[in-house]
C-alpha cells in the first residue's frame, strides 16, 4: 500500500506533500555519515531495537544495563530461558509505552541523570520493572504480568515516570491504559503467553512467548518471522482502543483509511473510505518496532535463529519521517501547511491528528522511502561484498532514525521536533 501511494508521487498526484527523488541520494549520504563517524561500518552497527534505550553513558563509562540484569540473574541461578523471558516482559511494557512524551516531559534518573523522549520513557519502564511495578509475585519483581497489570493505576503510572503540572507527559492516563489491556490481552490469549505452566501463581506473561515460539521451531530452534509477527499481531490485537480503524468490527490498530490512494476514484466518499479495506494502510509501528526489538532477544538469550525478518518494513515516525521533509525530499502543500499552523495547539511547526490524511500520506511515502535509501546504502557500502543481516534494522538505527533526531536539533534547537507534529494520544507512535 506504502508502494502504490510512492508511485502516485512519483506521478505528482499525491494530495499533501510533493516528491523531490532527486534529493533521496542526499539523504542516503547524510546517513552514511553517521554509520560512519559513530560505527565505523555498517555491519558493525547493532539492529533497531530497545535494547539500545538501555546502553548509556553513567559517570563517563557506556553501560549495557540490559546485560548487567542478565549477568545478575544468571549469578542468582536464573536460567538462560527464564533471563530471555524476562527482557521481553521488559522490552513488551517498555515498547508499548513508548508514543511520543512531547518536548517538555523529561525523566530524571539516579543514575543516567535527565533523560526526555524515548530514552527517558525506557528508563522509567526500567526503574517501574525494577521495583515490580508490573509484577504480582512476592518471590520476582523482574516481570510483568497479567495480575499486576490489570491493577496497574492511573497514579502508579503517573508518579513512575515523574509526572506534574510542571512535567507534563502527553497522554500519561492513556499509557496506563494501554498498559491494563495489556493485562486483559494476556489473560485472553493464552496460546502465546499462558507458557506451560500458567496458573494463579503464574499468570500469563509476555515472556512466555518463548515457550511459544518453541512450539514453532524447526531443526536447530530456528523460527520464521511470521511466528513471532502472529504472537504480536494476535496476541496483542485486544491491547489497541476501539475507537482506531475497525473492519467488520475488529478493531485494527495502527491502520488508517488513505484518502490519496482513493483520489482516483470519485465514487468513494469520506464515510466510505474506512470500509473499504483496499484503501487502508496497515503500519502497526509499535508493532513492528515491538517486533525489532524482540528478535534481539529472540537470537540473543533465546539462541533461535529467525528467518524472514527482512519482510519487516521501516518505522514509520516521526524521526523517519521529518527527515525526509527537512531534507527536502517530500514537501507539504502550502494549503496544508497553512492549515496544520491554525490547529489550536500548534506552536513551531505545523500540527495534524493522527489520523489526519496529511499524516497518513506521509507516514506511507516513509515506509516506501525507507526502503529506497536503504538500497542505496546497500550499494554504497556492501557493492561486491556480504550484506549483513537485518540490514534495514541497521540503517534505521544507524542510521535514519538519528539523522532525523539530529537534523530537527539543528533546524529547532529550541524544541528539537519533527517538522510536522502529529497530536499525541500516548498510544499510537
Amino acid at each position: 500500500r506504502s508502494t502504490a501511494v510512492y508511485v502516485l508521487g512519483q506521478q505528482g498526484r499525491l494530495r499533501h506533500f510533493a516528491l523531490d527523488e532527486s534529493k533521496v541520494v542526499d539523504v542516503a549520504e547524510f546517513v552514511i555519515s553517521l554509520i560512519t563517524r559513530d560505527h565505523g561500518s555498517v555491519d558493525a552497527v547493532p539492529t533497531h531495537g530497545r535494547w539500545r534505550s538501555y546502553c548509556v553513558t553513567i559517570d563517563g563509562k557506556q553501560r549495557d544495563l540490559v546485560s548487567e540484569h542478565v549477568a545478575q540473574w544468571r549469578a542468582a541461578d536464573v536460567s538462560e530461558w527464564e533471563c530471555a523471558r524476562r527482557i521481553i516482559d521488559l522490552f513488551v511494557v517498555s515498547v508499548l509505552i513508548d508514543a511520543g512524551a512531547g518536548s517538555q516531559w523529561k525523566y530524571h534518573d539516579k543514575e543516567a541523570g535527565v533523560l526526555t523522549r524515548t530514552e527517558g520513557l525506557g528508563m522509567a519502564a526500567l526503574r517501574m520493572f525494577e521495583d515490580g511495578a508490573f509484577s504480582s509475585s512476592s518471590d520476582n519483581p523482574f516481570q510483568a504480568d497479567a495480575a499486576a497489570l490489570l491493577e496497574l493505576t492511573d497514579e502508579q503510572l503517573l508518579s513512575g515516570f515523574q509526572v506534574s503540572k510542571e512535567n507534563p507527559l502527553l497522554g500519561g492516563p492513556n499509557r496506563a491504559g494501554l498498559l491494563r489491556r495489556l493485562g486483559a490481552a494476556l489473560s485472553q490469549q493464552t496460546r502465546y503467553f499462558g507458557g506451560s505452566c500458567a496458573c494463579k501463581s503464574h499468570p500469563s506473561r509476555p515472556g512466555f512467548m518463548l515457550d511459544y515460539l518453541a512450539t514453532c521451531a524447526q531443526e536447530l530452534k530456528t523460527v520464521d518471522i511470521d511466528d513471532l509477527w502472529e504472537a504480536i499481531i494476535e496476541g496483542f490485537a485486544p491491547v489497541w482502543p476501539a475507537s482506531r480503524t475497525q473492519l467488520d468490527g475488529v478493531s485494527l490498530g495502527d491502520v488508517w483509511p488513505c484518502s490519496t490512494l482513493a483520489a482516483a476514484n470519485s465514487d468513494i466518499g469520506d464515510s466510505e473510505l474506512a470500509q473499504d479495506a483496499d484503501f487502508l494502510v496497515p503500519f502497526h509501528k509499535l508493532s513492528q518496532w515491538l517486533t525489532w526489538s524482540l528478535l534481539e532477544v529472540v537470537v540473543r538469550l533465546g539462541g533461535f535463529t529467525v528467518s524472514g525478518s527482512s519482510k519487516l518494513t521501516g518505522l514509520p515516525e516521526y524521526r523517519n519521517g521529518g527527515l525526509f521533509v527537512d531534507m527536502g525530499v517530500l514537501t507539504l502543500s502550502d494549503s496544508d501547511r497553512i492549515r496544520g499552523l491554525s490547529h489550536p495547539q500548534a506552536k513551531e511547526v505545523p500540527l495534524f491528528d493522527g489520523s489526519d490524511p496529511v499524516i497518513v500520506e506521509w507516514r506511507a511515502l516513509t515506509v516506501a522511502l525507507l526502503d529506497r535509501v536503504a538500497e542505496i546504502i546497500k550499494q554504497k557500502c556492501c557493492a561486491g561484498g556480504d550484506v549483513p543481516d537485518m540490514f534495514l534494522g541497521r540503517v534505521l538505527e544507524g542510521g535514519t532514525w538519528k539523522a532525523g533526531r539530529e537534523i530537527a536539533a539543528d533546524l529547532r534547537s529550541e524544541t528539537k521536533d519533527p517538522p510536522i507534529n502529529i497530536v499525541s494520544d500516548g498510544t499510537l507512535f
